[in-house]
């Protein structure tokens, strides 16, 4: 133990050997050419680290970043080897260079040891070029993937306009019979007049929902929405039901989105009026619309003191034509949830609730503050790095 103690004593300590100038017989030339050389082997060893610690800074999320630490650790340890080599031809501090060597030893062996390790890890990541073959494939999928949703655009419209043409004729028909032939019907048959033309209503906004519901996230020109004014707009439309439920809406500050304000509002239009529709009886419908800066994104919350819902049914509202009710208790079509989920989807974020049954509902949407389709994606012709 004496030895080691004596050794830190001592480390800086010159007064035991000569500088190098004076072991052995150096002539000018070949000390000069030693010394040089240490200091550029010193000069390139410092500069790679330095290289290395502003890559593992510049470049998020890189794998293997402790082994880039300690392979940094090491060049550069190897590098201090090579200066202090340098000046002990005038500071002969030969206790100081054992220590310093032996520190690069150490480090060495952990750079070694690291690369065992994470040497099946290293295997596996890919090359750049591996990463453009796959982003390139990818793109095409986009693309691919965009245009099959522009043909099924198409097939939605020319089917729901060749659906509601023999509708129509069918409801013109029912009018007219009504109109020429209904004092002579009897109730039983006026009756099933009634109830076929009920029907045939119902089948025209399922045409139509259905119509919307294909068109969602199918345009890729956003504009600056600003949901403030965008439930200013709703509020006016849903005016006569808000009146007649006696409803209380109440909207927090709530923020401009870039979007495509159909499908805002479609979404926000449909969370509305479900809240004002599923409401208590006697009990005044109190809607609550509030919005939360969360990071990245935007979580807005619309809250209601309505029916609720029984938590097994949390996945199933959110699925196409699903009711928990039938018609004759709450009119509609099953589209509206799944009309927002998709919507939400589309736009890169999330949509749940939380309720209770018989004390109300509050519905969550998480939408990016920058928010991008697959018609963004599908539009760019180039690959690009990300910084």
């Amino acid at each position: 133990m004496n030895p080691v103690i004596e050794f830190f004593q001592k480390l800086l300590d010159t007064n035991d050997w000569p500088p190098r100038w004076y072991c052995g017989n150096w002539t000018d030339f070949h000390g000069w050419l030693y010394i040089f050389s240490d200091l550029a082997i010193w000069s390139a060893y410092m500069a790679i680290p330095l290289i290395l610690i502003r890559f593992i800074i510049l470049k998020q999320g890189i794998p293997l970043r402790s082994v880039f630490w300690l392979f940094g650790a090491f060049i550069l340890l190897c590098g201090l080897t090579h200066l202090v080599d340098a000046t002990m031809f005038w500071w002969p501090a030969y206790r100081f260079n054992a220590f310093i060597r032996f520190l690069t030893g150490i480090v060495s062996f952990a750079t070694v040891l690291a690369l065992i390790k994470y040497f099946d890890q290293a295997l596996g990541l890919r090359t750049s070029g591996e990463y453009e073959r796959e982003l390139n494939y990818r793109q095409r999928a986009v693309q691919e993937l965009s245009r099959s949703n522009e043909e099924l655009q198409q097939f939605a419209y020319v089917a729901s306009h060749d659906l509601q043409s023999p509708l129509r004729t069918i409801e013109n028909y029912m009018s007219l019979l009504e109109q020429k032939h209904g004092h002579e019907l009897s109730p039983d048959a006026r009756k099933l007049l009634e109830v076929t033309s009920a029907a045939s209503g119902r089948m025209r906004v399922l045409i139509n929902d259905l119509l919307e519901f294909s068109r969602i996230g199918n345009t890729a020109d956003f504009v600056p929405v600003d949901l403030n004014t965008l439930f200013e707009e709703i509020m006016d439309e849903q005016q006569e039901d808000i009146r007649d439920a006696g409803a209380d809406i109440q909207v927090g500050r709530l923020p401009v989105l870039e979007a495509h304000r159909t499908d805002l509002k479609q979404l926000f239009l449909n969370l509305l009026s479900n809240s004002i529709k599923y409401r208590r009886t006697g009990v005044t419908p109190v809607v609550s619309v509030q919005a939360e800066d969360a990071g990245d994104n935007w979580q807005i919350r619309i809250s209601d003191n309505g029916i609720g819902i029984d938590a097994r049914y949390y996945d199933r509202i959110f699925q196409l034509f699903q009711r928990l009710h039938g018609r004759n208790e709450f009119p509609g079509t099953g589209i509206g949830l799944a009309t927002c989920k998709k919507v939400v989807e589309i736009y890169g974020g999330r949509i749940w609730l939380e309720s209770k049954v018989n004390e109300g509902s509050t519905f969550y949407v998480v939408l990016p503050k920058v928010i991008k389709t697959l018609k963004h994606y599908a539009q760019s012709d180039t690959l690009h790095s990300v910084n």
